[in-house]
């Protein structure tokens, strides 16, 4: 086998596998990079939509509707199986079933 026949082995060999290789190494190289990068500008995306800034507005005012109702996180949960009626949150009459929220 003369030098140049074997030098084109050679470089056929390291074409046929080598960059498939390469590029394989490359991509699960970049994968999580790219990936983090992508949930990065999501999420600044996200931050400044005005989707966000609707639903905060809506979140709000269902706190204010339920604070003027005076449901609020101090709801205090009866046992049923001790015998007492469900009460609407420190409400002497007891509720029926269509009136739960």
């Amino acid at each position: 086998m003369d030098p140049i026949e074997a030098t084109m082995v050679v470089l056929v060999t390291a074409m046929v596998f080598g960059i498939p290789l390469f590029g394989l190494t490359v991509r699960l190289s970049l994968k999580p990079v790219m990936e983090a990068f992508i949930r990065l500008r999501e999420a600044q995306m996200a931050n400044h939509s005005p989707e966000t800034a609707r639903l905060a507005a809506r979140v709000a005012r269902l706190e204010a509707l339920l604070d003027s109702h005076g449901i609020t996180e101090e709801v205090r949960s009866l046992s049923l199986s001790s015998g007492a009626p469900e009460r609407a949150l420190g409400s002497p009459v007891p509720v029926k079933d269509r009136e739960r929220v």
